[in-house]
């Protein structure tokens, strides 16, 4: 039996993937303020029917749309330093990358706003993937490999800082040329960090023996 000939125009197989990427474009431009599936449609170049039949809401499209730009990330590596190297370029190519608007609005709304919506989209780019790397950096905690004295949570700190003052500090004229040197930028910070928590630890050993 030949099978039944398809009703209506074929469904748009790429239209998902236009939404999302528009989505995380106007919001960068915009804001949650500015946000709305109306200027989502026109950016993405669809059709409202097309928008609504996959988005019910705004809040939905949004949340997809970051668990879509971070969906493959998992944090990787062997040794401390690997870990921490594939964070930062990991971070990197977010902040200075196709939505990077979209990424740094999150964390300058998440200081100033109550939305629930923002709260979640922080905790998917930000407070879920940080848990993944800090589990794994106690897995090295717990065999010795990190000193027992040394803090997790600080070395986070440092190091998710650094990143995130050079994104916001960069002067826009520079940033073609960072982005050549991401891969050394990312080593400076990791040696630096554990380099100066060496010579802590090292200090501490000569005033105690």
């Amino acid at each position: 039996m030949s099978p039944k000939p398809q009703i209506g125009r074929p469904r748009d197989t790429l239209a998902d993937g236009k939404i999302l990427r528009a989505a995380l474009t106007v919001y960068g431009q915009s804001g949650w303020a500015g946000f709305n599936l109306t200027q989502v449609a026109k950016e993405a170049g669809v059709g409202k029917s097309t928008m609504y039949s996959r988005f019910r809401n705004r809040e939905t499209l949004l949340i997809a749309a970051f668990e879509h730009l971070v969906s493959e990330h998992v944090p990787t590596g062997d040794t401390v330093q690997d870990l921490l190297l594939d964070e930062i370029e990991y971070r990197l190519d977010l902040y200075f990358g196709q939505f990077s608007q979209a990424v740094r609005r999150i964390f300058v709304e998440m200081s100033s706003s109550d939305q629930p919506v923002i709260t979640k989209i922080h905790s998917i780019t930000y407070d879920q993937p940080i848990s993944q790397l800090r589990n794994k950096l106690w897995k090295f905690k717990q065999a010795g490999i990190i000193p027992y004295d040394q803090s997790i949570t600080r070395l986070l700190d440092a190091v998710e800082g650094s990143v995130l003052m050079r994104a916001f500090s960069l002067d826009p004229a520079n940033v073609d040329c960072f982005k050549t040197e991401f891969r050394e930028y990312a080593e400076s910070v990791v040696e630096d960090q554990l380099s100066l928590h060496r010579d802590l630890h090292s200090d501490h050993k000569r005033l105690v023996s």
